[in-house]
């Protein structure tokens, strides 16, 4: 099941990476951008993230929000959140505010919290 703040993503999405693509390097955009293929041997940074159930990545993602679906071997630091669905297999670290794991889902890494700072008046 899909988060509220992670349906709000899906429907934001501005590029994508289609199930027959492979990309060799960085993938960079101020949008949301949704992988079905591959991305070898770069990162990604992107506002938003979706990582269909197929998808294969290989490097590093800086982003707001993920959602992920496929494999990830790569550290993640996700601003928001980071919600790992339960096909899904991810080996490295990630550090996020809000951690969602799904039943089922493999993650094999480090995780950290990030917290949000508060002012006192």
């Amino acid at each position: 099941m899909i988060k509220k703040k992670s349906k709000s993503l899906l429907d934001s999405v501005e590029s994508l990476i289609g199930h027959s693509a492979i990309i060799e390097g960085t993938v960079k955009t101020d949008k949301t951008v949704r992988i079905d293929g591959k991305i070898i041997n770069g990162n990604i940074i992107a506002e938003g993230v979706i990582v269909g159930e197929k998808a294969e990545i290989t490097g590093d993602i800086d982003t707001k929000v993920i959602v992920i679906a496929g494999l990830i071997k790569g550290n993640i630091n996700a601003s928001e959140t980071i919600e790992i669905l339960p096909q899904a297999k991810v080996f490295g670290d990630i550090k996020t505010n809000i951690l969602t794991i799904a039943e089922g889902a493999h993650f094999y890494g480090k995780s950290s919290m990030t917290i949000k700072e508060t002012t006192v008046d």
